[in-house]
């Protein structure tokens, strides 16, 4: 009896053994469905799980999350929906990280990486994050974020100095002044990657910058900022030998002669921001090591885009506006088979390029992972030739918006189909057609249904033809958790039959929402942890009246406290006096 015992405990420790050495190598997705299978399982996922992402932040109450993982060293937070982070004037839902931060900061002793991204910071929140994380707090992230001044900021600069990474990119701050920079300068001798681009902060001395490079000049990597004058960028490239990422305007001061720059040697990414042809000398003197170019706040033209990306052999990376035009893309497709991100948006030069300029990109490079582009025209044969040849590719996105060209082949329900059969990994899908265009049929939203068995992540845009496709959607998606939609004006009924038949589904974002007259029908979705929210805007337009978007999502949180004024909340239900 007892030999049995001890055999017994033996098995137990070496089961506990393994647990221990094979938990660390499971997707983060994986580890919630591994927690299930046992109680065992559970408490070793409780007890080792050190980063956790929150997709929306009233999905969970911040007490049970941090009493579920105790020993986490990081966590990302987001709020608000990614499809109204360009219109913050007319758009109030709430996103508030002041409760998650007294949570975070009291409880989680081993934090060491914060990220707030769409939510609203305050600046005593950054105050009482600095006090409670201090010197061990070594990632910061408060991206397309608000709320915030340069004065919450200063507690960052004087507390946590052992910061390694400070971003605020695409954050509207308040700027009251550049202390917070001095401090930052002063005090830390470690950082590594510095972010404030595409924020207002620009009241600052340009000398702390060079302070900082000169200070952080054995770590620091990463230097992303909104403006700087040439003379002092050369200052900090001069200072700055290990940096290998650049982000920024290094303009000439009015009045003073043309000051070249010498990037540093490890130069690897460059985000150029407005620049002129003066400028391509300096990219071109590194180009050929260049793995990331990011151009979508550039002038450059496609003429630019050629010169500079034909001599770019190790592109990994390529971020930038529809100014590049098909010879661009047909250029990259040539020189550039490295590449496995590409995104092209909207810019100045909106309709240059087409399908044309999409299918050589897509016969040249075959490494894409990531293809997100602005078409003024599309067909069928492009779509096929994605799906035939980018068998990589895990995201993509499609907008359509030209007005003026007229559209060579629609519907695109084949070539749908074509995509999905061929891009197996796809995780995220993303179509976003014209208005008033049939884009695809119920066909087509079945096709999507039937083959994108690996979909996560969809957003579609003036795609609907009718109910009968978005039932044949939810046939399909095993996967699918986030679904955004616009311009597809879909019965309430519909709507919630999809949430019904797709279990997996944990968020829902409806823009342009119609109220019909058996205005109950959308109820029928109604289920246990399941929120919804009519989110009405306000026009800053005298008489322009905008339709109300529908939020549902999962959540084991109580009802939320700080609903603003415009958002009803439709289940559960506010209880008036």
């Amino acid at each position: 009896m007892d030999k049995e015992n001890k055999e017994c405990r033996f098995d137990t420790e070496l089961i506990d053994t393994v647990f221990d050495c094979v938990i660390p190598y499971i997707h983060t997705n994986d580890l919630n469905s591994v927690s299930l299978v046992s109680r065992k399982l559970y408490e070793l996922d409780s007890m080792t799980r050190k980063h956790v992402t929150i997709q929306n932040c009233y999905s969970v109450p911040p007490s049970r999350l941090v009493k579920r993982f105790p020993n986490l060293e990081s966590i990302t937070l987001k709020g608000y929906p990614r499809a109204v982070m360009f219109s913050l004037e007319s758009f109030k839902w709430g996103g508030y990280v002041t409760p998650w931060v007294e949570e975070i900061g009291m409880r989680l002793k081993r934090l060491e990486c914060v990220r707030f991204r769409r939510m609203i910071v305050r600046d005593n929140d950054l105050v009482v994050l600095a006090g409670m994380c201090g010197e061990k707090l070594r990632v910061l992230r408060i991206e397309v974020c608000t709320g915030f001044s340069t004065n919450g900021l200063l507690w960052i600069g004087k507390k946590c100095t052992g910061l390694r990474v400070l971003s605020l990119e695409t954050s509207f701050v308040e700027d009251k002044g550049g202390e917070w920079l001095r401090e930052l300068a002063l005090r830390n001798k470690c950082l590594e990657s510095l972010n404030y681009y595409l924020t207002p902060l620009d009241k600052y001395n340009y000398e702390d910058l060079v302070l900082l490079a000169k200070n952080c000049n054995e770590s620091l990597v990463s230097l992303k900022l909104k403006e700087c004058p040439r003379k002092y960028a050369a200052d900090i490239f001069r200072y700055g030998v290990t940096l290998e990422e650049f982000g920024g305007d290094a303009y000439i001061d009015e009045g003073e002669e043309y000051i070249g720059v010498k990037f540093p040697p490890k130069m690897r990414r460059v985000t150029w921001s407005k620049g002129n042809t003066l400028d391509i000398p300096i990219i071109r003197s590194f180009e050929h090591q260049l793995t990331k170019l990011d151009l979508i706040c550039s002038r450059f033209g496609s003429d630019e885009h050629c010169v500079l990306i034909h001599k770019c052999p190790n592109l990994e990376e390529l971020y930038t506006n529809d100014a590049i035009g098909d010879f661009g893309l047909q250029v990259a497709s040539h020189f550039c088979k490295k590449l496995r991100r590409i995104k092209i948006r909207r810019g100045r030069l909106e309709g240059m390029v087409s399908h044309i300029g999409l299918a050589d990109l897509a016969k040249g490079c075959l490494e894409l992972e990531c293809l997100h582009v602005i078409v003024k025209d599309i067909t069928n044969e492009t779509l096929e030739f994605i799906g035939a040849n980018l068998k990589k590719l895990r995201d993509f996105y499609l907008g359509l918006f030209h007005e003026v060209e007229e559209v060579s082949e629609l519907p695109l329900d084949n070539g749908v189909r074509a995509l999905l059969t061929g891009c197996t990994k796809l995780v995220k899908l993303a179509i976003d057609l014209r208005s008033g265009t049939r884009g695809l049929t119920d066909v087509g939203w079945g096709y999507i249904g039937k083959y994108g068995q690996n979909v996560v992540e969809m957003d579609l845009g003036f795609c609907r033809d009718t109910d009968a496709g978005l039932l044949e959607l939810s046939k399909g998606c095993p996967k699918l958790q986030k679904l955004e939609i616009c311009g597809c004006d879909f019965s309430q009924l519909a709507l919630a039959n999809f949430v019904l038949n797709v279990t997996s589904l944990r968020y829902l974002w409806v823009q342009d929402y119609h109220a019909f007259k058996n205005g109950h029908d959308i109820f029928a979705m109604v289920r246990p942890f399941w929120k919804m929210e009519l989110i009405k805007y306000k026009s800053d337009v005298a008489g322009e009246q905008k339709p109300p978007s529908l939020l549902a999502y999962y959540s084991v949180a109580e009802q939320r406290k700080d609903i603003p004024d415009n958002v009803i909340p439709l289940y559960p239900c506010v209880q008036f006096e």
